[in-house]
């Protein structure tokens, strides 16, 4: 008669064969399919299974109405794959009915396939199969029989969450779901079998009561045929008897394993899919009961919420570690910028415009031979502390400490139009904040410091560059070096910035115009600019004076 796959809200699956000649729809209890959910009316839709296996779908007047492949239906006759929406569920039609699996008297029947269940559900339906009494033909032995192992069950479901909710390790996630399902009765062996985007499913962990087993070549493959129908379907599936499922009749591969009953579920959470979970008997047919497989589910349920958490907690720990990281070098607001939208930047090499910033400290090795290795790191300290702190405030990236001075950069790696303005605004409040600290010094006892600032805007490379072993994000071009050249021919309290950043200030800076200077690497003088950063006020929003 066919069958239906429903996919309810939560985006879980199950599974509902129609049977009988009359099939009712809606959210209450009476109905023969229960759609539990507000967008379900009470009494929501009717299938009527007519001669020649036709099944007829008959919306009852519902509030929110019965649609049938995008088209709002009153009757419609239903065709294999249509796709039924009935409130917020998605129903499936599978006119290829499972064929009859012939089942010895007393023999359990064999289980298709089940919906997922929740911990919640299954856990009051054992209690309620617990409490309630028991069959008057049972004999004492058996009663005590059943409830033993429906009580072993309930402690195995009781343990799964307890168990794995504070498991965030990948491999002992798998290794604590094999102890647990192991408990069961008749489980000889078990995969945990991870997706592999480019190599499909491969088995994980492998786990045998019985080493033979694990060592038998013939039983350690898992059929794909198997593989596919639980992950179309994503739901779990019980195997009673594989020789006699109809199911599997052209499965070779399956018979071949030696596999008598088995079970399998995939792991799949919020439409994730990690893998699945399976579990078999290569000595006894009907080894496992639907109890158990509805368990077994719950397991592989709980092992999947473990995997995402466990995904979730890797994912939020690399970017912590991206995040100190990156604010080593960054200011706070680039990092956030480059951690939500992680591809604006392009590492290993790109060509880009940037301001470069050299700053170095006059005379401090003769300073430092004066003084004890421990007042001469606490100095530094300090200073760069302050500095790195003006760099940050304004947008900059520290490149590196270089003994007494500090490279940084603008623009890279987040370019900004004002650039060569932020790299000259800095230098001029470093220029002041060094004052500060050198009164506070003086007043220490400490010697006074000086600093010459370099500054100039060019082409550069930025890129991490590096050995295989450490790596470094940094920016390399003859820019950096004209920038370390200004430096180098700046005298204590001076900044001198090239043409090219002078040109781009547009306006707000002090200036004069020196007489052009020869550097290393250049044939023709370089022309250069003094910042007179002692005339411009704090927020350095003075018009820009040129002075020849």
């Amino acid at each position: 008669m066919g069958r239906f796959v429903i996919t309810d809200p939560s985006n879980q699956r199950q599974i509902f064969e129609i049977s009988g000649s009359t099939v009712s729809i809606g959210r209450v209890d009476t109905n023969d399919l229960v759609l539990a959910h507000p967008s379900v009316s009470r009494h929501h839709a009717r299938l009527s299974v007519l001669p020649g296996d036709t099944t007829l779908l008959i919306d009852l007047g519902s509030l929110n109405g019965t649609v049938v492949n995008g088209q709002q239906i009153q009757e419609h006759r239903l065709a294999d794959q249509d796709r039924v929406n009935i409130g917020m569920f998605e129903l499936k039609y599978d006119a290829a009915s499972t064929p009859a699996l012939h089942v010895e008297a007393g023999a359990p029947a064999v289980s298709d396939v089940t919906g997922l269940v929740s911990v919640e559900d299954l856990n009051a339906a054992l209690r309620a199969r617990i409490e309630r009494p028991a069959p008057a033909e049972q004999s004492i032995q058996e009663q005590l029989k059943t409830l033993r192992q429906e009580n072993k069950l309930l402690k195995l479901l009781l343990a799964v969450g307890k168990t794995l909710s504070s498991v965030l390790l990948p491999d002992e996630i798998m290794q604590r779901v094999m102890e647990l399902v192991f408990q069961m009765d008749n489980v000889e062996r078990g995969f945990v079998m991870l997706r592999d985007e480019k190599k499909g499913f491969k088995p994980a962990v492998l786990l045998c009561k019985d080493e033979k087993l694990k060592a038998n070549p013939r039983g350690v493959a898992l059929s794909n045929t198997v593989i596919e129908r639980v992950m179309n379907e994503r739901v779990p599936l019980l195997i009673h008897d594989v020789a006699r499922d109809a199911r599997f009749a052209s499965s070779e591969s399956l018979r071949l394993t030696g596999i008598q009953s088995a079970m399998c579920s995939p792991l799949i959470y919020k439409d994730k899919v990690f893998g699945l979970f399976y579990v078999d008997c290569l000595t006894k047919a009907y080894a496992f009961s639907k109890d158990e497989l509805s368990i077994f589910s719950v397991v592989a349920a709980e092992a999947a919420i473990a995997f995402d958490n466990a995904a979730s907690h890797e994912e939020l720990s690399r970017r912590v570690i991206e995040r100190k990281a990156l604010e080593r070098f960054l200011s706070s607001a680039i990092v956030e910028k480059i951690l939500a939208s992680p591809d604006q930047i392009r590492l290993g090499g790109d060509n880009q415009v940037a301001t470069i910033l050299f700053a170095d400290i006059r005379g401090f090795t003769r300073l430092s031979e004066h003084m004890e290795p421990q007042k001469v790191v606490e100095l530094l300290n300090e200073f760069f502390s302050e500095m790195t702190d003006l760099i940050f405030d304004n947008g900059g990236t520290l490149d590196k400490y270089l003994g007494d001075g500090i490279m940084a950069v603008f623009g890279a790696p987040l370019a900004k139009p004002d650039d060569p303005r932020r790299a000259t605004k800095t230098a001029a409040e470093m220029q002041r904040a060094l004052a500060q600290l050198n009164e506070d010094w003086v007043k220490r006892g400490q010697q006074p410091l000086h600093m010459g600032i370099g500054v100039n805007t060019g082409p550069v490379t930025a890129g991490n560059i590096g050995s295989s072993k450490r790596m470094d994000y940094t920016v390399i071009g003859d820019a950096v070096n004209l920038a370390s050249r200004l430096c180098s021919n700046a005298h204590g309290e001076q900044i001198l910035i090239s043409q090219s950043t002078f040109a781009s200030l547009n306006g707000g800076l002090p200036t004069r115009r020196l007489d052009p200077i020869r550097v290393k690497g250049k044939e023709e003088p370089v022309d250069i600019y003094e910042v007179t950063w002692k005339e411009s006020d704090a927020d350095m929003t003075t018009p820009i004076s040129v002075a020849r």
